[in-house]
C-alpha cells in the first residue's frame, strides 16, 4: 500500500510505503440436516485519515509515516435452514493493540498504542407459514472496550464505539406480490467517560448515544411491464436525532459552537416508487 501526499501550505508533503501480511482462514461443517456450523479466523488493516492525521502545523510526512491500525477477529457461529424456518446465530471478537484518539482543540487525530476489543452477538430467525405470511427479526448485540490506565477494560468512548441494534418484520408474499412492516431499533450508548475536576477529584460523566424506534411498510408487486415497488420510511413520522449527529456534538460542541449546530435530524416520513424491469 502507497499512501502519497503532496505540499499543502506550510506542510511538507512526502510518501510512506506499507507492507502488512494479512491471514484469513475459515471452515464450515454441514451436517446434511439443514444444520451447518462454522469457525473464522481473518485480519484486517486500516490508515486513519491523512487529512485529520497530518493537520498539525508543520508536519513531515516523511518523518511521520501514518500509522496503520490492524485487527484481528475469530467468530463461530451456526445455522438453520428448512420449508418453515431459517435461523442463524454467532458469537465474534475482535481485538487490536492500537485506537484513534482527536484532539478536541484542533480536530486533528492520533494513533495510540493502547489495546482494543469488540465483542458480540449476531443473530436472525424467520418463521415461514404456509398461508405466505412469515415473521422474523435480527439482533446484533454488541459491546466496545479499551484498557484503560489500571490494565483493565472500560467502555469505549461514544464517539467510536457500535450500537446493537434490533429489528423485527411481519410480512405476506406470494408469486407476484409482497408486503412487509418492519420495526427498527437502536439501542441507547452509554460510555465510562469522567470529568477532572482538580488534580486529584473526577466525577463520572457519561456520554450517551439515545437510541431510538423507526417503522417502515414496504411492498412489491411482478406485472408483465416489470416490477412496481413502493415504500414508507419512518412511517410513524418519527423525529429523532441521528447516531452522527449526537456523535457529531460530541466531537464538535462547545468548542466550534453550541449543540444544536450539529444536531443532524433523521429523515421524516418517505415516500418511494420505483419500477424495474428485467430484460
Amino acid at each position: 500500500m502507497d499512501v502519497d501526499v503532496g505540499q499543502f501550505k506550510n506542510v511538507p508533503g512526502g510518501s510512506n510505503d506499507y507492507a502488512v501480511n494479512l491471514y484469513n482462514l475459515g471452515t464450515i461443517y454441514d451436517f446434511k440436516n439443514g444444520h451447518q456450523l462454522w469457525v473464522n479466523y481473518g485480519e484486517g488493516f486500516d490508515l486513519p485519515d491523512p487529512a485529520k492525521f497530518y493537520g498539525k502545523p508543520g508536519l513531515s510526512v516523511d518523518d511521520n509515516p501514518l500509522a496503520g491500525i490492524k485487527s484481528r477477529q475469530v467468530e463461530t457461529g451456526w445455522r438453520f435452514s428448512d420449508s418453515d424456518w431459517d435461523a442463524q446465530a454467532a458469537l465474534y471478537y475482535i481485538w487490536s493493540d492500537k485506537v484513534i484518539t482527536t484532539d478536541q482543540a484542533t480536530l486533528t487525530i492520533d494513533v495510540k498504542d493502547q489495546k482494543s476489543r469488540d465483542y458480540g452477538f449476531e443473530s436472525a430467525l424467520t418463521r415461514h407459514f404456509q398461508n405466505g405470511w412469515e415473521l422474523g427479526g435480527t439482533l446484533h448485540a454488541v459491546r466496545s472496550e479499551e484498557e484503560n490506565k489500571n490494565g483493565g477494560w472500560s467502555k469505549r468512548d461514544a464517539r467510536y464505539a457500535s450500537l446493537s441494534k434490533l429489528t423485527a418484520f411481519v410480512g405476506w408474499k406470494d408469486d407476484s406480490s409482497s408486503v412487509r412492516l418492519q420495526g427498527n431499533h437502536a439501542f441507547t450508548l452509554k460510555d465510562d467517560a469522567v470529568k477532572q475536576i482538580d488534580a486529584t477529584h473526577s466525577v463520572d460523566a457519561p456520554n450517551t448515544i439515545d437510541g431510538y424506534t423507526t417503522f417502515d411498510l414496504l411492498g412489491s408487486h411482478d406485472t408483465e411491464f416489470g416490477t412496481f415497488s413502493g415504500g414508507i420510511q419512518n412511517l410513524l413520522d418519527k423525529q429523532y436525532s441521528t447516531v452522527w449527529g449526537q456523535r457529531a456534538k460530541l466531537f464538535y460542541s462547545p468548542t466550534y459552537g453550541p449543540d444544536y449546530l450539529y444536531d443532524y435530524q433523521g429523515r421524516g416520513r418517505t415516500y418511494t416508487l420505483t419500477w424495474t424491469m428485467a430484460y
